[in-house]
């Protein structure tokens, strides 16, 4: 299984160096011909010394912190192997659960979900909602679509998502799913974070997320093509 695992990460100086460890033993575990790209998404507080401490992995850096979706699109982008896997640099993956993927045709594609999250009730409400809109408005048929997912690099050229916040996963499984893919859902447990604060509640994130609603349900509607 030829696979590409982006880590990508902001500020996540206490976190890094484990998330690559562990990327890195188990990318060996599952299989002989892969690669590991980190995305550091305009870091202030030391995560770049952290990440070029570590060898054999491919380094992205964003000059200034252009959010979470500007991130995986860069990994994507940048992932050269087969099937192709974003996951954040937090910890709160275990990328352990990598190893029950197996290798899988066009017409389908992994979607890991969280029973349990443990968010305050800020970050349920806006979970909620969204998860309200997609499956109202996109069709989206999943448990968790903002949760870790595995591709075909043939899949991501396929739909050529367009947005840049961080709801570009959610126009990748929609377009995919509207296409005719069937999804392969699979729980994974959400772990607490060691150090550091998530990016994905704040004021800047949600924004951002915001504007791009519109022109997701849009790019979404006149999405036509089948696999």
């Amino acid at each position: 299984m030829k696979i590409s695992i982006i880590i990508f990460c902001h500020n996540e100086r206490d976190n890094i160096d484990s998330v690559i460890q562990s990327t890195q033993k188990t990318a060996g575990l599952i299989s002989n011909d892969y690669e590991i790209i980190v995305v550091n998404d305009g870091s202030t507080d030391g995560t770049a010394e952290k990440i070029r401490q570590h060898s054999g992995i491919k380094v992205i850096t964003h000059p200034v912190n252009s959010g979470i979706g500007m991130a995986i699109r860069s990994g994507y982008n940048a992932a050269t192997k087969e099937f192709v896997c974003a996951i954040p640099g937090d910890g709160q993956f275990d990328v352990n659960e990598l190893k029950q993927v197996q290798p899988f045709a066009i017409n389908s594609f992994y979607s890991f979900y969280r029973p349990k999250t443990n968010y305050n009730p800020y970050r349920q409400f806006l979970t909620n909602a969204n998860r309200f809109f997609n499956s109202t408005l996109l069709g989206i048929s999943l448990k968790d679509v903002n949760w870790i997912k595995v591709y075909r690099k043939d899949q991501l050229q396929f739909v050529d998502y367009k947005l840049k916040s961080s709801i570009v996963e959610s126009e990748i499984c929609a377009k995919l799913i509207k296409a005719g893919c069937t999804p392969i859902q699979l729980p994974s447990v959400y772990h607490q974070r060691l150090s550091g604060q998530s990016q994905g509640g704040k004021w800047k994130t949600l924004r951002k997320t915001l504007l791009e609603m519109r022109a997701l349900y849009t790019e979404v509607s006149k999405f036509k093509k089948h696999l």
